[in-house]
């Protein structure tokens, strides 16, 4: 997420992010004649760096002070058949979905359907602890309510296409204690939207995509804007991967939607969703005061259905989503008049990171870009303390192996695979989004963790 991730995600995803933040303050607003050739230039280099280290694959749409400055597509929309991405392909947003499920809430608060404040036993008149946990509490990810990523069983059933009963959904969570009291903590939770889709069934009469469309998607002429991605015939429609380079392509599984839900379950296009900012920009789905009801943070910086964030002096709106093939970045800065859409179909942690490098760009501040991981050498000593057998939970054994003063690791009896030093304690593999990182503590067992994508696994020396 942020300092978290914005995963639909495992753990938490661990909706694992890192924030971009500068104490710079802003310069003057910028003339749209400012934004020359030479802007655009900039724009594709920053998209390019990115996409050099295996992070970017997608398509990116730039708007500022009402023109579209940039829209351009990268990578393939299917490798295997050599199909490039496009400006009309089909991405999963992931967790921006939580963005539309927060504005249908408002609306319908704004109709007098229903209040913040209202308990959700008021909808759902079993719910443990119903009375205490309000609708404002789901919005915000302030409930305390139990994450169901964290159940194994609902982990399973996500690379799965059955259909899920919304009482066996609410059953990976349902009656697990909460985590903290409703109203005291932020910890990122899907749970708690997955209730709110309920809620607005409640309330509406209608399943939860149709509320959507109703109130958002056929105002706005989103067309391409859809719910289950599985079900999806479009020559536009991306193939998920993992990762994605020049030589390696690793598909992976689309998600089950009747799991992911008011959650992350939505698909749509960079132009759909330029008419999503447009919509939310000129206030045709919820009035002025509602939007800056529903973008002032409550807890942590999240407010319903939106991360703020004080970037160069200035209110940044933003949500991203992380699934397991595809990326979503959608950030807007509504006193400029700024907007800025990445939609990747790769795993990628780098995609905030990104739109915010390109908002700096935009508003003339300093940035860096990515670079190349760089093999160091270590010692022969220091290669000698990772060297063992690692156990992780799952009853799997990790190899650290020595071989004529190269590392390679193996996961029980697979091929094994060389490592590459970064620095002390750190490597990666060639061609690979894996990192390795060892932990060595007196009076405790060596660690070893390994991150890939969206899963991260610990595993303690034997």
């Amino acid at each position: 997420m942020r300092h978290q991730s914005y995963i639909f995600v495992l753990g938490c995803m661990i909706f694992i992010f890192s924030t971009f933040s500068s104490p710079l303050k802003a310069q003057a607003k910028l003339n749209v004649s400012d934004i020359s050739q030479e802007r655009k230039k900039e724009i594709d280099s920053i998209i390019n760096a990115f996409a050099a280290v295996n992070k970017f694959n997608g398509t990116a749409l730039v708007h500022y002070q009402n023109k579209t400055i940039f829209e351009r597509s990268y990578g393939w929309q299917n490798a295997e058949k050599k199909i490039p991405n496009q400006d009309k392909s089909v991405y999963q947003i992931a967790s921006l979905t939580k963005s539309f499920t927060a504005l249908t809430i408002v609306k319908l608060s704004e109709e007098g359907k229903l209040s913040f404040k209202d308990p959700i036993s008021k909808f759902i008149p079993d719910y443990p602890r119903g009375k205490e946990i309000t609708i404002e509490h789901l919005l915000t990810h302030s409930s305390g309510i139990y994450e169901a990523l964290r159940n194994k069983e609902y982990f399973r059933l996500l690379h799965t296409g059955e259909t899920i009963t919304k009482s066996k959904e609410l059953s990976f969570f349902k009656n697990e204690p909460l985590d903290f009291e409703p109203g005291t903590q932020f910890s990122y939770t899907n749970s708690g939207y997955i209730l709110l889709g309920i809620i607005i069934e409640k309330v509406t009469g209608l399943s939860y995509e149709d509320a959507v469309r109703k109130i958002i998607l056929n105002p706005l002429k989103m067309t391409h804007t859809g719910f289950d991605y599985l079900a999806l015939k479009s020559p536009y429609k991306t193939v998920p991967y993992s990762y994605i380079s020049k030589t390696k392509q690793d598909k992976t599984e689309i998600w089950n939607p009747t799991l992911t839900g008011p959650a992350g379950q939505i698909y749509s296009t960079a132009e759909d969703l330029y008419k999503y900012y447009k919509g939310l920009r000129d206030y045709t789905i919820v009035s002025k005061e509602s939007f800056k009801k529903a973008t002032t943070p409550y807890l942590s910086g999240y407010a319903y259905g939106w991360f703020v964030d004080d970037l160069f002096g200035k209110k940044l709106i933003n949500h991203g989503g992380n699934i397991e093939g595809s990326t979503s970045y959608f950030a807007m800065l509504p006193d400029e008049d700024l907007c800025i859409i990445l939609l990747n179909n790769i795993t990628s942690k780098k995609l905030e990171k990104a739109g915010n490098t390109i908002l700096a760009a935009i508003l003339r501040q300093p940035y860096t870009l990515p670079q190349p991981k760089k093999e160091v050498t270590l010692s022969t000593d220091l290669l000698k303390k990772y060297v063992g057998n690692y156990a992780l939970s799952d009853d799997h054994i990790v190899h650290i192996l020595n071989e004529n003063g190269q590392l390679f690791i193996q996961n029980d009896n697979d091929p094994k695979v060389r490592m590459l030093a970064e620095k002390e304690d750190v490597f990666f593999l060639q061609d690979d989004d894996t990192e390795i990182t060892f932990t060595f503590k007196k009076g405790e067992k060596d660690v070893i963790m390994i991150k890939k994508g969206l899963s991260s696994k610990t595993a303690e020396k034997l």
